[in-house]
């Protein structure tokens, strides 16, 4: 050992601090450990999941008829988008009301994505003093609001016309309160509470299939629930599996942090704006920490920003399946639904193999992912026929794995009373990135068109493998001082 070197990872002052929070993590934990072994927060994370998976689609093809009758043209017109009795009228009607509607779709996206950054980060700060369970309730309430007010909004469209834009406000207390950036935070900062590290990695790679899960069954269903009832009725079978995902966090979880308060609800919830949680956040994102703790965990930042920026392509995919394969939409939604699927596989399946079986580490559960992410884009880049796509995905089931892994290394080397402030940061960085990758991969698609459409998967494959480089630099960080806990 080198000399004036320690075994820990952290110097003196901040082994301690570290010591005693892991001390009351564990002592808090304990408790409810065993009954949370298999199963925590996963089924109300489905249920939220499935709900925004299933309005996403139905909410846009709505703000396309209430954006036709917005602009005069009458319901019985307008009821030409949804059927194919006239392809020619209604492509003609389409063009007209389509830029008023991507416009509304855009704003909804940019509400959900920016708007949270900054209450969701203070709700980090606040969750990691005063509990992950109370700030998913506040989240989920935001959620529960703005469902309310998009009921309300379906069923008074059925009488008088209302204003597309309505649908933009109505996002604003999912938005304001977090949205789902904090739901997901705090859920996973309470597993890497209530976990040991040796099932860690394989409880959050369940927790994200449990998510991908909710957003596939969204994605099938929606088409079939429009069909059989309304974009109303809809709206409020969404606001009630809201409802029921509320009262199982209420009733079925228990806080991983019981810390003693003398103050009241109404002093905890003021202290979310304090400057005391701001300060605690800048310490937590820029204050020096020793083996270059500090510089791994803006690393997993920037990496996790490459992986979300080079998975922006979806928006053209479709089209490029159709130009390239000649698939329709039923041809795509098969394989977006094979490859969701292979993905949930490589959590639940293939984690448990990589970890219990062959004793990976989580660090080489990261590199083979992001590997896999990039053979398939080029794969895919290289593809003359639509079943060498179906062959791509079907070789990389390991890819969508790193998400578990990087969450892992995150948590085994940050105290408990940062995390949450620091899966806050990440989750809202990595939503803000879709807002810049989907027009560079359209602009991109657009100008290769006529010669070279593929093109846009080589690119996205160049990201994923700067991601690959980044990871063995925090490979090499990791082995290079020593951290063994990251390599379990």
């Amino acid at each position: 050992m080198e000399e004036g070197r320690s075994d820990s990872v952290y110097s003196s002052g901040e082994e301690d601090t570290f010591a005693k929070q892991s001390l009351l993590r564990l002592r808090n934990a304990a408790r409810w450990r065993e009954q949370s072994q298999y199963i925590s927060f996963e089924p109300a994370l489905l249920l939220l999941c499935f709900v925004v998976s299933l309005s996403e689609v139905v909410l846009a093809n709505h703000i396309i008829l209430e954006a036709c009758i917005g602009e005069g043209l009458g319901k019985e017109v307008c009821q030409h988008l949804s059927n194919d009795t006239n392809a020619t009228e209604r492509a003609m009607i389409e063009t007209k009301v389509q830029p008023l509607a991507a416009n509304i779709t855009m704003t909804i996206v940019i509400i959900k994505s920016v708007v949270p950054v900054l209450s969701a980060v203070l709700l980090g700060a606040w969750s990691d003093r005063y509990g992950r369970k109370p700030a998913m309730l506040i989240a989920s309430a935001g959620l529960l609001v703005s469902y309310v007010l998009l009921t309300l909004l379906a069923f008074l469209s059925m009488r008088v016309t209302v204003n597309p834009w309505y649908y933009t406000a109505a996002y604003l207390p999912l938005a304001i309160l977090g949205g789902m950036t904090v739901v997901t935070a705090a859920a996973f900062s309470y597993l890497s509470d209530v976990a040991n590290e040796q099932n860690r990695t394989v409880r959050m790679g369940f927790m994200e299939a449990a998510m991908m899960v909710g957003a596939l069954l969204g994605f099938i269903s929606s088409s079939y629930i429009l069909e059989w009832f309304n974009v109303a009725i809809t709206f409020a079978i969404a606001t009630g599996l809201i409802g029921v995902a509320v009262a199982y966090i209420i009733f079925f979880t228990e806080d991983s942090i019981i810390l003693s308060s003398s103050r009241s609800t109404v002093e905890k919830l003021c202290d979310m704006f304090s400057c005391d949680r701001v300060r605690e956040i800048f310490a937590t994102l820029f204050s020096q920490r020793s083996r270059h703790v500090r510089e791994m965990l803006w690393a997993i930042v920037i990496l996790t920003s490459f992986i979300e920026f080079a998975g922006g392509t979806g928006g053209i995919f479709y089209m490029y399946t159709r130009r390239m394969f000649g698939w329709d939409l039923k041809q795509y939604s098969y394989f977006q639904f094979t490859d969701i699927l292979i993905i949930i596989v490589g959590n639940v399946v293939g984690l448990p193999i990589l970890k219990k079986v062959l004793h990976c580490s989580d660090t080489t559960v990261a590199l083979l992912s992001i590997a896999s992410y990039a053979a398939d884009s080029l794969m895919m880049g290289f593809a003359t026929k639509g079943w060498v796509l179906y062959l791509a995905t079907s070789l990389t089931v390991l890819k969508g794995t790193d998400g578990a892994a990087l969450l892992t290394i995150c948590s085994s080397i940050l105290p408990s009373g940062d995390m949450a402030k620091f899966f806050t940061l990440a989750f809202s960085l990595t939503a803000i990135v879709p807002l810049v990758s989907a027009p560079v991969f359209t602009f991109i698609y657009e100008s290769t068109l006529q010669t070279a459409p593929q093109v846009f998967n080589f690119v996205a494959g160049g990201f994923f493998v700067a991601a690959l480089v980044l990871m063995m630099g925090i490979t090499f960080l990791v082995r290079r001082f020593s951290q063994p806990e990251l390599l379990l």
